[in-house]
């Protein structure tokens, strides 16, 4: 049908009325969905390189490679930060830091060295219970992430382990409404893959996230 129009398809000005055809109106939502989850990944690389600066300029520590995939590390290190924010006042800006720089280590990196410095310096500042308790919840967090990636019978071979998807965790919900409202599964795949194949830090292939994509929004919608 040519121009079918919606009854959510006007905008009015203050002497003119524009009617969008229900094309215009799912580009506009779709590019509104785009730019959301481009928020999104923006978020999660700011607090990655936020949780590095604290430490580097406290502790004269640094890490480069953790900046680098900030978008995976900030998408899983941004709920525990907020965990810590939430349930602990007390606590200042660079405890936080410290903390879930000691969480990034322990999960993104293999250098028990540098990550043995880490806790050493949690310890010295007497936050070893804070960081234990938030370790809890972040193991809590991967498992449940992990089980859920599983369920889809997702590939993890060409991207190591299932935290190179932990960008993903912050948009969980977004994927979700999408799934959720009517629409095309092969568009709405397209369109999570042109907004996050523009972060080019992202170890997972194309097709490996339209799998990914593809299965939990079929997921969803059953």
């Amino acid at each position: 049908m040519i121009n079918k129009l919606l009854p959510i398809s006007k905008i009015f000005t203050c002497d003119m009325e524009i009617i969008l055809t229900e094309t215009q109106l799912n580009r506009i939502l779709t590019e509104e969905k785009s730019n959301i989850i481009s928020s999104i990944l923006g978020r999660s690389e700011e607090t990655a390189r936020r949780i590095v600066k604290n430490v580097k300029n406290q502790y004269k520590l640094d890490f480069k490679f953790l900046s680098t995939y900030g978008a995976i590390i900030g998408g899983f290190a941004g709920p525990i930060e907020d965990y810590l924010r939430g349930l602990y006042p007390n606590l200042d800006e660079k405890d936080i830091s410290l903390i879930c720089f000691g969480i990034i280590m322990t999960f993104f990196s293999s250098n028990t060295e540098k990550l043995g410095k880490v806790l050493d310096l949690i310890k010295e500042n007497g936050l070893r219970t804070y960081f234990d308790r938030a370790l809890r919840k972040s193991y809590d967090l991967k498992d449940a992430f992990t089980e859920f990636l599983e369920s889809l019978n997702v590939t993890f071979s060409n991207v190591g382990s299932a935290m190179a998807f932990s960008f993903v965790i912050p948009m969980l919900s977004l994927i979700y409404d999408i799934a959720t409202q009517e629409g095309n599964v092969g568009l709405n795949v397209e369109m999570l893959l042109k907004s996050i194949l523009t972060y080019k830090v992202l170890s997972a292939s194309s097709e490996t996230l339209s799998e990914l994509f593809s299965k939990m929004i079929k997921r969803f919608r059953s």
